[in-house]
C-alpha cells in the first residue's frame, strides 16, 4: 500500500471553500505559525494578583527617574498604577454643584470671589470649571478656572482673564433663553454679554442642556446680535409655544476636578501646606474631597517620569509617581475636553484630538479639531507668536478616531483616513496632509506599531503604512473579522501587537458578543514568508493590550479586571490551554478511486527545545466523499512522543484532520502528515 504525505500551507484561510482549501487550515485556536509550521501558543501568568475595578480599555508602562517601572491601567470606573506587584488607585475626582449664582469682583481686578454652599475647604491644588457662563457686572466666567487661594469652608478665589469694570458683591445671572410659537429662533436675554454687532462669525456654546416648550439647549450656536443685553440663536427644534427659562434654572453649573495631595504629617487636608499659610488663606479642616470620575475609555503616555492620561471627552490628567499625590490631576491651562491624547518624544510635544473649541462664549468638544502643546512644556497651550503651541482642524470626516507618534512623524486617524503632521518648525509648527485616503480607523486603540510599519483595523480593511505608502492587507479570515463583527460596540476594538513573536493582532467583538467585549481576536505573524494569518479567541476575553515593554513579554485584560503577561509558559495561569485547529479537505486518493486509510504516522515537536517530551495530541480524522457532505469524525487518538503511528479504518475521498491538545505544561509544533492508503472502489 502506497504512503500519501501532506505538508500544511501556513495560514488560516476561511474564504475558500474546504476543499478548496487542500493542504491549507480552515479552522483555528490558539496557536501560531513559526518557520511555516503550526505550534501552540505561549501562556499567560497573572500580572497582578488581584481584579482591579473597572473593565480595563488601556494599558501604558513607564519608567520614573528612580528606576522604578509602573503599569498604568485605566477602566471605565478607576485610573490604576501598579508598581512591584502593588496597587494604587489614582482615580481622578470631581465634585458637581449647582449653586445659586454668588460671585463677587472689584473694580481694576482680575481677582473674582466664588461662594459655593455646595463645598467644603477645596484647595489651590482644584480648579473650578464653570459650565454655565455667568454675568456679574461686565465680566463673563466661563470655562476652567485654577483656584487661586481659599476662604475657608465654601469660598474661594480666582482670576479671569479681564479686569473688572466695578465692584459687585455676590451676585451673577445666567442666560434666560425665550422661545416663540411655531419658531425655532429663541433669544437669549444674557446681561453685557459682550458681543459684538460688527464682528460676524460669533458663537456661544452652552455646556448645561435647558429644555422648554419643546426645544432642548446644548451645544454650540452661531448667534444674531441683537442689542448689549440680548442675541438670538437657532434651535434644531421649533418651540410649541411662548416659553421662557433660565439655563440650569437660574443656577451656576461647577464642576469641581479635585486633586488630593499628601497628606502632611498630623493633620488632614486643609491643614499645613495646602490649605493654610502657603497656598491659601484661613483653610482649616479636612479638604474637600470628590466623587471618582467614570469613563467610557482612556488614552495614555508618559511625559518623562510624568504619566499623562485622558478619559474621552474630559480632561488631560497628569500623575508623578515620586510626588506623593494621591489622585491624577487636570493639567490645569490644556483643554479640558479631549477624546484622546498621545506624546510626540521627538519634538517633546503633548498632542490632543477630538480637543476643545472655544466659542465667543463658553468651549465645546470638537471631535476634527487637533491641539498642541509648546515644545517642552505641557502646561502652555494658548498660540503665541513666542510659542509653538497650535492647533489645526481637519476637514474631512466625522471624528478623529486615533492618534500615535512614529519616527519623525505624527499620524491621525479619522474615521474616513490617515492624516500625517509633519514638523515644519517655527511659526507653521506643524504641517498636516492626507496619505491615506479611505484608511479610516475603527476604534481609538486599533492601530500599532511593529517596528518600522504601522498597522490597524478600519471597519472593512486591515491597512499598513509603510515607506511613506497605505496599502490595504491581504486578509484570508476577513469573512471571520469583517462579517462576524459586533459594529454596535466596534469602539472596544483593540491593537494586540506581539513582538516577541512577531505578531500583529487585533480584539474585537464578535457578533455573539451580547456585552460588546472583546470575544475574538484575529493575527498575522509579520516576518513568516506567506505573512500567514490565524485567529480564535482567549478564554475570558481581553478588553485592553499592550505589547513588550520595560514590564516584559505583552500584558492583557480581561473585562472583569485581570491582568495577564502573555508568553509566560506554556498554560493558562494554570490551567491547561485548548489549542487546536482544522485543516482544509484533501483528496485521499487519486482520480475517481475511494480510498481506504489504515496508518497515520504522526510527525510532532512534543517539547521545547532541550525540555523532556510531554506534550499529549488528540488527533481526529474528518473524512467525507463530496464536498458539503456532514463528514464522519474517527478519533480522537492521543498521540505522544512515543508514538510511532496510528491504526485507523475508514474509507472515503476525502479527509481533513483536526489537532487539539488541552494538557498541563506542554508544547507542540507539527511536521509532515503521513498515511497509508489503497485504493477501494468507485462507490
Amino acid at each position: 500500500m502506497p504512503y500519501g504525505s501532506i505538508t500544511l500551507i501556513p495560514g488560516i484561510d476561511v474564504e475558500k471553500t474546504p476543499t478548496l482549501n487542500e493542504a491549507g487550515i480552515s479552522q483555528s485556536q490558539l496557536i501560531r505559525f513559526r518557520e511555516n509550521l503550526v505550534q501552540k501558543i505561549g501562556g499567560w501568568q497573572k500580572f497582578y494578583s488581584f481584579s482591579i475595578a473597572g473593565t480595563p480599555r488601556d494599558l501604558h508602562a513607564w519608567q520614573d527617574l528612580n528606576g522604578a517601572k509602573h503599569l498604568l491601567a485605566g477602566t471605565t470606573s478607576s485610573l490604576n498604577v501598579i508598581t512591584g506587584g502593588s496597587l494604587v488607585s489614582i482615580t481622578p475626582q470631581q465634585l458637581i454643584t449647582n449653586p445659586a449664582p454668588n460671585f463677587s469682583t472689584i473694580a481694576n481686578s482680575t481677582t473674582v470671589t466664588v461662594v459655593d454652599t455646595g463645598i467644603n475647604n477645596v484647595t489651590v491644588l482644584d480648579t473650578v470649571m464653570v459650565n454655565t457662563p455667568i454675568s456679574i457686572g461686565t465680566t463673563i466666567i466661563s470655562g476652567v478656572y485654577p483656584i487661586v487661594s481659599t476662604l475657608g469652608g465654601t469660598g474661594y478665589t480666582i482670576q479671569v482673564a479681564t479686569a473688572a469694570g466695578a465692584t459687585v458683591n455676590n451676585a451673577g445671572s445666567l442666560p434666560l433663553f425665550q422661545t416663540a410659537t411655531t419658531s425655532n429662533l429663541v433669544n437669549v436675554n444674557f446681561t453685557a454679554h459682550g458681543l459684538s454687532s460688527t464682528v460676524a462669525g460669533q458663537n456661544v456654546s452652552f455646556q448645561a442642556t435647558t429644555s422648554l416648550s419643546g426645544v432642548t439647549i446644548f451645544g454650540t450656536y452661531p448667534i444674531t446680535y441683537v442689542d448689549a443685553n440680548n442675541f438670538t440663536i437657532g434651535a434644531a427644534q421649533v418651540a410649541t409655544s411662548l416659553a421662557t427659562s433660565f439655563m440650569n434654572s437660574g443656577n451656576a453649573n461647577l464642576q469641581y476636578f479635585i486633586n488630593i495631595g499628601p497628606t502632611p504629617s498630623g493633620a488632614g487636608y486643609g491643614t499645613g501646606g495646602y490649605g493654610s499659610g502657603g497656598y491659601g488663606t484661613g483653610s482649616s479642616g479636612t479638604a474637600q474631597t470628590g466623587t471618582p470620575i467614570t469613563a467610557l475609555d482612556y488614552t495614555s503616555d508618559n511625559w518623562g517620569q510624568i504619566a499623562i492620561a485622558n478619559a474621552q471627552g474630559g480632561p488631560i490628567y497628569l500623575y508623578d509617581p515620586t510626588g506623593g499625590f494621591q489622585t491624577a490631576g487636570i493639567i490645569q491651562t490644556a483643554p479640558p475636553f479631549n477624546n484622546g491624547i498621545f506624546v510626540s518624544n521627538a519634538l517633546q510635544i503633548l498632542f490632543a484630538y477630538g480637543s476643545t473649541a472655544n466659542a465667543t462664549i463658553g468651549q465645546s468638544l470638537d471631535p476634527m479639531l487637533i491641539k498642541w502643546c509648546d515644545l517642552g512644556d505641557f502646561t502652555t497651550w494658548v498660540t503665541r507668536t513666542t510659542n509653538q503651541a497650535g492647533s489645526f482642524r481637519i476637514p474631512i470626516g466625522s471624528v478623529v478616531r486615533g492618534g500615535m507618534a512614529v519616527a519623525n512623524q505624527n499620524l491621525f486617524w479619522t474615521d474616513l483616513d490617515l492624516w500625517v503632521a509633519n514638523y515644519a518648525g517655527f511659526p507653521l509648527v506643524f504641517g498636516f496632509n492626507k496619505v491615506g485616503a479611505g484608511a479610516g480607523l475603527v476604534s481609538s486603540h486599533a492601530a500599532q506599531q511593529f517596528r518600522s510599519g504601522i498597522y490597524w483595523m478600519g471597519p472593512s480593511n486591515f491597512y499598513s503604512y509603510l515607506g511613506g505608502s497605505v496599502q490595504v492587507l491581504p486578509c484570508p479570515v476577513w469573512d471571520f473579522v469583517f462579517q462576524n463583527l459586533n459594529t454596535s460596540f466596534q469602539q472596544n476594538v483593540r491593537a494586540m501587537p506581539n513582538t516577541p513573536f512577531n505578531e500583529i493582532g487585533w480584539l474585537f467583538p464578535s457578533t455573539a458578543s451580547v456585552s460588546g467585549e472583546c470575544d475574538s481576536y484575529v493575527k498575522m505573524n509579520v516576518t513568516e514568508p506567506t505573512r500567514p494569518w490565524d485567529y480564535g479567541s482567549w478564554p475570558g476575553n481581553r478588553s485592553a493590550w499592550m505589547d513588550q515593554t520595560i514590564l516584559g513579554n505583552p500584558i492583557g485584560a480581561t473585562p472583569n479586571g485581570i491582568i495577564y503577561q502573555h508568553e509566560m509558559g506554556n498554560d493558562a495561569d494554570g490551567s491547561p490551554i485548548t489549542s487546536t485547529f482544522t485543516t482544509g479537505f484533501f483528496v485521499i486518493g487519486e482520480g475517481e478511486e475511494f480510498a481506504f486509510v489504515d496508518v497515520i504516522i504522526p510527525d510532532f515537536k512534543f517539547a521545547f527545545f532541550g525540555a523532556s517530551p510531554t506534550a499529549q495530541i488528540q488527533i481526529t480524522f474528518n473524512v467525507t466523499n463530496y464536498p458539503g457532505d456532514t463528514p464522519t469524525s474517527y478519533g480522537p487518538y492521543t498521540v505522544t512522543s512515543t508514538t510511532e503511528f496510528i491504526s485507523v479504518r475508514f474509507r472515503g475521498r476525502q479527509m481533513s484532520v483536526t489537532i487539539t491538545s488541552s494538557d498541563v505544561g506542554s508544547f507542540w509544533r507539527i511536521g509532515k502528515i503521513r498515511y497509508r492508503w489503497a485504493p477501494s472502489g468507485r462507490n
